[in-house]
């Protein structure tokens, strides 16, 4: 990230790998925004967002909002496993699952109990076993092919996320990165 704050008017951070290469560290986030505008979203990006917001790494979309206010608390929750050539996602974030459950129940689909459950069995899945299908096992059977489709249409938070945070740099370095890359702090968090 270093290097791309040297090179860039700004820098969207929106994913990276767990298991296979190092993300980029806090401190390495915290080096980028002193720099450059720094936005994070979507996935690993709203995860540093969230833990370094205070120093300047602006949170963008739902998923580091719920990171910061604490409704999720694990890497877990935005952890896929990609395919190693095209890196599409192979399997189904739990944020996914927590947005479907929402939707689901504003449409009227879930009650709370029944969302509820959904998230927490979905949860159980192993991150890199986890897809629609195992998920939906979850939800009552007579209301699952509605849910499907309401997952396959419009349940990509992460990348409902991302785009927004895209928009939002494009807005950003359009109006000649007005936003200061490091804001004001106090002096004593006291």
């Amino acid at each position: 990230m270093e290097a791309a704050a040297e090179r860039y008017d700004a820098i969207v951070l929106i994913d990276g790998v767990f298991h296979h290469d190092l993300a980029p560290s806090p401190k390495e986030c915290l080096v980028a925004c002193r720099r450059v505008p720094t936005i994070g979203a979507a996935s690993m990006g709203a995860l540093r967002a969230a833990e370094c917001w205070p120093y300047g790494l602006r949170p963008i979309g739902a998923i580091a909002r719920w990171y910061i206010r604490e409704v999720i608390d694990g890497d877990d929750e935005v952890a896929v496993l990609v395919h190693p050539e095209t890196h599409h996602a192979l399997t189904v974030p739990s944020v996914n699952v927590r947005y479907v459950a929402w939707l689901a129940r504003r449409r009227g689909l879930l009650n709370a109990a029944e969302a509820e459950a959904f998230i927490i069995g979905a949860r159980n899945v192993y991150y890199m076993d986890r897809s629609w299908s195992s998920a939906l096992e979850f939800v009552p059977a007579d209301r699952r092919d509605r849910i499907r489709e309401i997952a396959e249409r419009e349940g990509d938070l992460k990348r409902w996320d991302a785009r927004l945070a895209l928009r939002a740099s494009a807005k950003l370095t359009e109006a000649g990165g007005l936003m200061h890359p490091f804001p004001e702090m106090p002096a004593s968090f006291a």
